[in-house]
């Protein structure tokens, strides 16, 4: 009788309740360890947070005192260039990095409780957007130096526009987190290949030089390899886009970025989240064997 009058849940409900309670018990779990990997970032460091904004502003200072005669001349907006380029890097680097052992690290979780293997790349590449948007800080104080410095007016509302990029991003770190996570699972060794292919992947993306310099007085042999190894470099595209909305639209405040740029970051940022996420699923259940 029970049975007839719907006293007792459908297998349907039944699941839909579940889910929803996992859903919400690993939203718990990756607030949880965002705030986590942010306090040990930060861990026995006197200034703490400060970090996130003295990192790129010195590392921006030295590719200016580096290049800026060589790729920066005539051009009083240079350290607005640097700076575009490192931030936007910088937050892929540290989302892949720390995600890649980030499931090995967290063995004890995993085998001990029930918890789902994605929440641990998950909170790497929200934390690295965090300190993607402190960043914003060094950014604005350099664009604050540029303005009194050079004389040259830099602020406007189209910095409003890097929120379009954001998501696009997130997608890129978070597919590429979830390939090499899987990879150190099955292949300890990749971390330190993944070190040296960062060195590699910095030079060849245009973070201090300017493509246009790098591409004068070359043969049309090697300046189509440079072009074709720019158009299938992933963060290419991402810095370029960025400077589009900070660097390129001084004196020119842009009304939206534009369209085919938009699309072409979400399509990598999409392209590369679908195989990460196909891959990561395939094995995840295999993980607890290897870790």
């Amino acid at each position: 009788m029970e049975k007839i009058n719907g006293s007792n849940p459908s297998p349907f409900k039944e699941w839909m309740q579940r889910k929803k309670e996992s859903i919400r018990k690993n939203t718990n779990i990756v607030r949880e360890l965002v705030k986590k990997n942010i306090k040990v970032q930060y861990r026995n460091s006197i200034i703490g947070a400060l970090w996130t904004i003295l990192n790129p502003l010195l590392n921006m200072l030295v590719m200016y005192f580096v290049f800026s005669g060589l790729f920066g001349k005539d051009d009083k907006t240079y350290a607005l260039y640097l700076l575009c380029a490192q931030i936007t890097f910088t937050a892929m680097r540290t989302a892949t990095t720390q995600s890649l052992p980030s499931i090995v690290r967290n063995r004890g979780l995993l085998t001990k409780n029930k918890i789902s293997e994605y929440v641990f790349p998950i909170s790497c590449n929200i934390s690295a957007i965090i300190n993607f948007l402190f960043s914003f800080v060094a950014l604005l104080g350099v664009m604050v130096w540029v303005t009194f410095s050079q004389g040259v007016q830099v602020f406007s509302w189209s910095i409003l526009m890097t929120l379009i990029m954001l998501p696009a991003l997130f997608l890129f770190n978070l597919g590429m987190s979830f390939i090499l996570t899987t990879m150190y699972v099955y292949f300890r060794d990749i971390m330190h290949f993944y070190n040296v292919f960062l060195t590699l992947w910095t030079y060849l993306t245009p973070m201090f030089y300017k493509p246009d310099t790098l591409l004068k007085g070359m043969g049309p042999v090697a300046k189509w390899l440079i072009e074709f190894t720019f158009e299938i470099n992933p963060m290419y595209h991402f810095v370029e886009y960025f400077r589009d909305i900070i660097y390129r639209s001084v004196g020119n405040p842009v009304l939206f970025p534009d369209v085919g740029r938009t699309l072409g970051i979400y399509g990598i940022g999409i392209l590369f989240f679908g195989i990460g996420i196909l891959i990561f699923s395939l094995t995840r259940k295999k993980f607890i064997y290897n870790i």
